[in-house]
């Protein structure tokens, strides 16, 4: 080939054309580069809009969502709670009932479950959110907030049941609530306990504690019932209310559970069990409830008896202890039991501190504290994730010793119109009085 020029044409060298074919190869390459450097940086442009915009959405979704749970708790904390009797739990749950079945039923308390646990944690929510010396922001009240803001999300979630599947899945939600919520106590403990707290800011959340744990009662009552009433039914029982339940078939087995508790513990040859009084009388309670304070109260009276009468010297053989006496009185509108000790009481300078929620007290009367046995609790089910969801640590399923003190004690005696009470006699021995009414008087 050849090249022209002003002064005419020449001869080109033989490696001209595959260094003319490089160059266009070249020149090409670095035309595509360009373009898809270009390309790259309108993509990384476009995707770090596209970023910003996805976390400025995600930030007012997540914004949106918070005010949208903040306005439901205001609507739900407005509104009044429904408070339930015994008649009306068990009237509620009974199948047999002229036009209802066992769907019909569990339909009907799934729908009322729905709409008032909103209502009663958003009370709950506004009362922790409300406690004044700065508790609102201790970490362990922010747990337990959080566990009702997450309840509350779970049942507003689905809708209002209307149907047997969407009614049996609420109830298996229900029941994974209860299993969450029953280390709230301890939560509570450990928020208020300690040196944070002078004596007199103790005394002034008395009544808050009252009216929390009531609450917190009241709340796993009404679950628990739903969630037994969808188990297989027994003879005399409507979901956890006994209709026949004898007082002292429970005083023996939670006298059982305080021995077998004392033992594990303390490895001490327990007082005897003396039963005396009304001993066939029955009446239609929460069974659960009677035996949940009887084992607290059975088990201070076996520990202070052992421990008052046990010789200084460990090496000495203990004496015999002196039998616990338990004496039921069946009147016209309730049940009466007092369960006495020779367990040598304590001063009556102590008598009001017992009932406080955060007194801890000293070693001389330690068995009538509130203090929890957090070592090693005591569990009698073999699996208790595969019974029946507990009231506070008990059932008639799979009873434990739940420790949480004669305050609590107190409370659940109340809850449906009861009371327990305490006297002393020091350097002797205790008298305690709970008092169960009869449905019929409720």
């Amino acid at each position: 080939t050849e090249g022209t020029s002003s002064r005419g044409s020449y001869p080109l060298p033989p490696w001209f054309n595959s260094m003319r074919e490089s160059m266009r190869r070249l020149t090409q390459t670095l035309r595509r580069r360009s373009g898809a450097a270009k390309l790259t940086h309108a993509a990384r442009r476009s995707h770090s809009t596209q970023t910003s915009a996805a976390m400025e959405r995600e930030f007012t979704s997540k914004h949106a969502r918070a005010m949208g749970l903040q306005k439901l708790l205001r609507d739900y904390g407005s509104r009044s709670t429904s408070p339930l009797s015994i008649n009306q739990m068990y009237d509620f749950g009974q199948y047999d009932a002229p036009g209802r079945n066992r769907a019909t039923t569990l339909l009907a308390a799934a729908q009322f479950v729905h709409e008032e646990l909103p209502v009663r944690c958003s009370h709950l929510i506004q009362d922790l959110m409300t406690l004044p010396f700065g508790l609102s922001q201790n970490s362990a009240i922010q747990e337990v907030v959080e566990l009702f803001h997450t309840t509350i999300r779970e049942i507003i979630a689905d809708p209002r049941p209307k149907s047997s599947e969407e009614e049996e899945k609420l109830r298996l939600k229900i029941m994974g609530m209860l299993r969450r919520h029953r280390n709230i106590v301890t939560h509570m403990r450990s928020a208020l306990a300690g040196d944070l707290l002078s004596s007199e800011e103790k005394l002034q959340l008395q009544p808050f504690l009252d009216r929390f744990y009531a609450t917190r009662i009241g709340n796993r009552t009404m679950l628990a019932h739903y969630v037994q009433l969808g188990e297989e039914p027994q003879e005399d029982w409507v979901g956890l209310i006994n209709d026949k339940c004898r007082i002292s078939q429970v005083v023996q087995n939670a006298y059982g559970i305080a021995v077998d508790v004392c033992r594990y513990h303390h490895d001490i040859n327990p007082p005897a069990l003396t039963l005396l009084g009304s001993t066939e009388c029955e009446l239609r309670y929460f069974e659960s409830h009677i035996e949940y304070l009887l084992t607290e109260i059975l088990h201070n009276s076996i520990y202070s008896t052992w421990k008052h009468h046990s010789p200084e010297d460990s090496k000495q053989v203990c004496p015999p202890l002196p039998a616990i006496t338990v004496i039921i009185a069946d009147g016209k509108d309730d049940i009466s039991i007092s369960i006495s000790d020779q367990g040598g009481g304590f001063g009556r300078k102590h008598l009001n501190s017992i009932w406080t929620h955060l007194h801890f007290p000293e070693e001389d009367f330690t068995h009538h504290s509130t203090k929890a046995i957090e070592k090693d609790q005591i569990k009698f089910a073999a699996n208790e994730d595969e019974c029946s969801p507990l009231i506070n640590g008990y059932s008639r399923h799979s009873p434990r010793l739940a420790r949480n003190g004669l305050p609590v004690c107190r409370l659940y005696a109340r809850h449906f119109g009861g009371d327990l009470t305490i006297q002393v006699m020091e350097n002797h021995g205790t008298d305690v009085f709970v008092t169960i009414p009869k449905v019929w008087s409720l």
